[in-house]
């Protein structure tokens, strides 16, 4: 499943309706950027096996959440910085 996830979420990034677009809103790809990274902090944060107890979980999927917002924007600056 994981592996599934990390060939999805480039395609997701970086798909031909988004690149064929003339103008796309800022908002639009930060609302992906939001919702791949809450997917992906409550995947990660559920599967660590180390975490015991709810609140520990909920405080990893917040950093997970966070970790993963950062890295793509990183990603989609680089992607900006290279196309331009």
């Amino acid at each position: 499943m994981i592996k599934r996830i990390s060939v999805a979420i480039p395609l997701v990034l970086i798909s031909p309706w988004a690149q064929a677009a003339d103008m796309v809103s800022w908002k639009s790809y930060l609302f992906v950027v939001m919702t791949v990274a809450l997917i992906g902090g409550i995947i990660l944060s559920a599967r660590n096996e180390k975490a015991e107890g709810r609140a520990a979980k909920i405080i990893l999927a917040g950093l997970y959440f966070w970790v993963i917002t950062f890295a793509e924007l990183i990603v989609l600056a680089l992607i900006y910085h290279f196309t331009e």
